[in-house]
Protein backbone atom coordinates (compact mmCIF):
# COMPACT_ATOMS: atom_id res chain seq x y z
CA UNK A 1 0.00 0.00 0.00
CA UNK A 2 1.08 3.45 -0.67
CA UNK A 3 2.29 5.79 2.20
CA UNK A 4 1.56 9.45 2.21
CA UNK A 5 3.41 12.47 4.19
CA UNK A 6 2.88 15.85 4.51
CA UNK A 7 5.99 18.59 4.76
CA UNK A 8 5.31 20.57 7.99
CA UNK A 9 7.69 21.72 9.77
CA UNK A 10 5.87 21.20 13.06
CA UNK A 11 6.26 17.63 12.45
CA UNK A 12 10.15 17.77 12.58
CA UNK A 13 12.54 16.53 15.08
CA UNK A 14 15.74 17.77 16.13
CA UNK A 15 18.64 16.22 14.10
CA UNK A 16 19.70 12.72 15.40
CA UNK A 17 23.05 13.01 17.01
CA UNK A 18 24.88 11.00 13.90
CA UNK A 19 24.00 13.52 11.81
CA UNK A 20 24.70 16.40 13.70
CA UNK A 21 28.25 17.40 13.18
CA UNK A 22 26.60 17.86 9.01
CA UNK A 23 25.14 21.01 9.99
CA UNK A 24 26.88 24.77 11.08
CA UNK A 25 23.88 25.05 14.25
CA UNK A 26 21.91 21.82 14.49
CA UNK A 27 19.90 23.73 16.73
CA UNK A 28 18.26 25.24 14.34
CA UNK A 29 17.56 22.74 11.70
CA UNK A 30 14.67 19.96 12.17
CA UNK A 31 14.17 17.05 10.21
CA UNK A 32 11.12 15.14 8.77
CA UNK A 33 11.22 11.58 8.11
CA UNK A 34 8.91 10.70 4.77
CA UNK A 35 8.00 7.60 3.44
CA UNK A 36 9.91 6.47 0.67
CA UNK A 37 8.95 2.89 -0.34
CA UNK A 38 12.51 2.81 -3.14
CA UNK A 39 14.79 0.37 -2.47
CA UNK A 40 17.82 1.62 -0.56
CA UNK A 41 16.55 4.98 -0.61
CA UNK A 42 15.95 7.14 2.44
CA UNK A 43 13.84 10.52 1.82
CA UNK A 44 13.23 13.23 4.35
CA UNK A 45 12.39 17.04 4.69
CA UNK A 46 15.01 19.23 6.19
CA UNK A 47 13.51 22.70 7.96
CA UNK A 48 16.71 25.15 8.02
CA UNK A 49 16.14 28.06 10.30
CA UNK A 50 17.46 31.45 8.78
CA UNK A 51 21.25 31.37 9.04
CA UNK A 52 21.45 27.57 9.25
CA UNK A 53 23.50 25.24 6.58
CA UNK A 54 25.09 22.63 6.42
CA UNK A 55 29.22 22.19 6.15
CA UNK A 56 30.66 20.92 2.94
CA UNK A 57 30.10 16.81 2.33
CA UNK A 58 29.59 14.56 -0.35
CA UNK A 59 27.37 11.34 -0.74
CA UNK A 60 28.52 8.65 -2.36
CA UNK A 61 25.65 7.83 -4.36
CA UNK A 62 24.25 11.32 -5.44
CA UNK A 63 21.52 13.43 -3.37
CA UNK A 64 18.35 15.00 -5.03
CA UNK A 65 17.38 18.24 -3.39
CA UNK A 66 13.76 19.71 -3.77
CA UNK A 67 12.86 23.09 -2.03
CA UNK A 68 9.67 23.01 -0.48
CA UNK A 69 9.32 26.66 1.07
CA UNK A 70 11.38 29.54 1.32
CA UNK A 71 14.93 30.20 0.12
CA UNK A 72 18.55 29.35 0.69
CA UNK A 73 21.55 29.07 -0.97
CA UNK A 74 23.13 25.86 -2.69
CA UNK A 75 27.33 26.02 -2.46
CA UNK A 76 29.34 23.45 -5.54
CA UNK A 77 32.24 22.74 -7.57
CA UNK A 78 31.32 25.62 -9.77
CA UNK A 79 29.87 28.29 -6.85
CA UNK A 80 26.99 29.36 -5.18
CA UNK A 81 23.63 29.75 -6.26
CA UNK A 82 20.53 31.36 -4.63
CA UNK A 83 17.60 28.71 -4.55
CA UNK A 84 14.02 29.04 -4.09
CA UNK A 85 10.91 27.27 -3.51
CA UNK A 86 10.23 24.94 -6.74
CA UNK A 87 14.10 24.73 -7.30
CA UNK A 88 15.70 21.11 -7.98
CA UNK A 89 18.99 20.47 -7.34
CA UNK A 90 21.03 16.88 -8.16
CA UNK A 91 24.12 16.23 -6.93
CA UNK A 92 26.00 13.38 -8.34
CA UNK A 93 27.72 10.71 -6.88
CA UNK A 94 31.09 11.99 -5.06
CA UNK A 95 30.37 15.69 -5.43
CA UNK A 96 31.18 18.56 -2.94
CA UNK A 97 28.47 20.65 -2.09
CA UNK A 98 26.82 22.38 0.84
CA UNK A 99 23.32 23.92 0.97
CA UNK A 100 20.72 25.43 3.51
CA UNK A 101 19.25 28.52 4.48
CA UNK A 102 20.08 32.38 3.45
CA UNK A 103 21.51 34.02 6.55
CA UNK A 104 17.58 36.53 6.34
CA UNK A 105 15.18 33.19 5.42
CA UNK A 106 14.61 30.45 6.21
CA UNK A 107 14.37 27.09 4.26
CA UNK A 108 12.77 23.98 3.68
CA UNK A 109 14.12 21.01 1.02
CA UNK A 110 13.30 17.20 0.69
CA UNK A 111 16.28 15.13 -0.01
CA UNK A 112 16.33 11.76 -1.47
CA UNK A 113 19.28 10.05 -1.29
CA UNK A 114 21.44 7.15 -0.28
CA UNK A 115 22.10 7.18 3.74
CA UNK A 116 25.85 7.71 4.35
CA UNK A 117 27.91 10.77 3.66
CA UNK A 118 31.45 11.72 4.23
CA UNK A 119 32.35 15.22 6.52
CA UNK A 120 35.86 14.49 5.86
CA UNK A 121 36.15 17.13 3.21
CA UNK A 122 37.65 20.72 2.54
CA UNK A 123 35.92 23.14 3.81
CA UNK A 124 37.16 25.89 0.55
CA UNK A 125 35.46 28.82 0.06
CA UNK A 126 32.51 27.84 2.64
CA UNK A 127 33.09 30.49 5.45
CA UNK A 128 33.69 32.98 2.94
CA UNK A 129 31.23 33.36 0.89
CA UNK A 130 28.09 33.18 2.81
CA UNK A 131 27.90 36.55 3.88
CA UNK A 132 24.82 38.38 5.49
CA UNK A 133 23.58 39.93 1.72
CA UNK A 134 23.46 36.56 0.32
CA UNK A 135 20.26 35.91 -1.70
CA UNK A 136 18.95 39.74 -2.05
CA UNK A 137 15.39 39.89 -3.75
CA UNK A 138 13.81 37.54 -6.10
CA UNK A 139 14.66 38.19 -9.52
CA UNK A 140 11.96 36.27 -10.40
Amino acid sequence: MDEFATVDADQGVPVPAPLQALFNDAGQVRVQKLPCALPGLDSKVVHFAAGARTNPHRHAEGQHIIIVSGAGVVGDESGVRVVRTGDVITSPPGGWHWHGALPTEAMSHVTVENPGLDLEVERRDWDDVYTADLGGPDPR
